[in-house]
């Protein structure tokens, strides 16, 4: 894709920069690089929510107290590497 300059500086074409807000020009030795960042689409998903409150599912989960040991038959078909 062609970039068209003129006095007030360098065109870019709506479709390239789609939504996007930011450019970033970078000039390497005889290079321009134009790094364009695309918004993210559901950076206001969390805004319509309420804060979350925590302790919603206290009392309502029963962990078992063996839950933390592995029994041996799983824990012998793991391969020792020494």
């Amino acid at each position: 894709m062609k970039l068209k300059v003129n006095e007030e500086g360098v065109l870019i074409p709506k479709a390239l920069l789609g939504d996007s807000q930011e450019v970033e020009i970078i000039q390497q030795k005889e290079t321009i690089i134009l790094k364009i960042r695309k918004q993210s689409t559901n950076h206001n998903l969390q805004s319509n929510l309420e804060p979350r409150k925590p302790g919603y599912w206290k009392g309502k989960v029963k962990i078992s107290d063996d839950f933390d040991i592995l029994p041996d038959d799983i824990q012998n078909s793991f391969i020792k590497i020494n």
